[in-house]
């Protein structure tokens, strides 16, 4: 998907401006996002935050990135492994696994203040309250963790 360039004036609206209300329910209808489903990968992401942040050691202890890595792989595996649990499976490895990894090594890994934790899993939570306004790049992060997730579940038949 190509995407065109902004004007510093239009690039500030893209992430500071919330959409109107009637913007943001054409906005869902489009991108055919469904409230129950965002619902599910909302409690997968956080459920791997809570995994993520109760059982990292943090950074007291020196953590070289291959373990960071293998922390995260143990966190994904057992989030996955829960939601088996319920009936609900996402594929183990593929795009999501990729970008949830970069997210949280960005976000957690290499975050040293735990505000700047709080802040993530803040926004997360705001991200996917559908009947909260955002602005249109919010919306463009939740449509591609949506259909990220989405294209990696795995549905039962």
């Amino acid at each position: 998907m190509e995407r065109r360039r902004l004007l510093p004036e239009e690039f500030l609206n893209y992430v500071t401006k919330q959409i109107s209300a009637d913007e943001m329910r054409l906005w869902i209808k489009t991108n055919n996002i469904r409230s129950e489903k965002t619902e599910l990968f909302f409690d997968f992401i956080i459920s791997l935050f809570y995994i993520i942040e109760e059982t990292y050691l943090g950074d007291d202890v020196v953590i070289t990135d291959e373990q960071k890595e293998g922390h995260f792989l143990w966190c994904w595996k057992k989030t996955i492994m829960d939601f088996t649990k319920e009936n609900i499976e996402f594929k183990p490895k593929g795009q999501h696994y990729s970008y949830f990894f970069n997210f949280f090594y960005e976000g957690f890994y290499k975050s040293e203040i735990d505000e700047k934790v709080n802040k993530l899993k803040n926004f997360l939570k705001q991200l996917f309250k559908l009947y909260e306004l955002k602005t249109e790049s919010e919306l463009d992060m939740l449509s591609e963790i949506y259909h990220i997730l989405d294209n990696n579940l795995t549905v039962n038949k």
